[in-house]
């Protein structure tokens, strides 16, 4: 049996204070840039060629969030339409009923509202992914 020479901390994993090779933290923070404000500027040149695909991704993304606030506030009408028209049956009104086809007309509505929502949801990640491409390629030849 042969005893290590090498010293590690007591009851830590082997390999360092991570446990994994070559040790270091599970979670790595980010190495803070020396200079923030040339940092930003330098990502912001990067980025200005892209700046009408970064409006749009911002469009997108107020739109997108737009439509899928506004489906509670629609789901809540067809659930009042149909609650009234329960309650007036429940009551005892002659010739109350449940006006299905109003709540058809609302549920679609809202269908669509969510497919639009999704359609922008789509294209705000689609540029935004195209943004992320371009411009990673773009300072990857830059550090050349």
């Amino acid at each position: 049996m042969s005893t290590s020479t090498t010293k590690r901390p007591a009851g830590g994993p082997p390999g360092g204070p991570g446990g994994g090779p070559g040790g270091g933290n599970m979670m790595m923070m980010g190495e803070k840039p020396k200079n923030f404000k040339a940092t930003f500027r330098r990502l912001l040149g990067y980025l200005k060629p892209r700046r009408n695909a970064l409006i749009a991704v911002f469009v997108a993304a107020i739109l997108s969030t737009i439509f899928m606030i506004a489906g509670p506030k629609i789901m809540g009408t067809a659930i009042t339409e149909l609650f009234e028209g329960a309650y007036a049956k429940f009551q005892g009104v002659p010739g109350a009923e449940i006006n299905f086809t109003k709540i058809g007309q609302i549920l679609l509505l809202l269908a669509g509202l969510y497919v639009v929502s999704s359609l922008f949801s789509y294209l705000q990640q689609y540029l935004m992914s195209g943004i992320y491409a371009k411009t990673s390629i773009r300072s990857s030849s830059d550090c050349r």
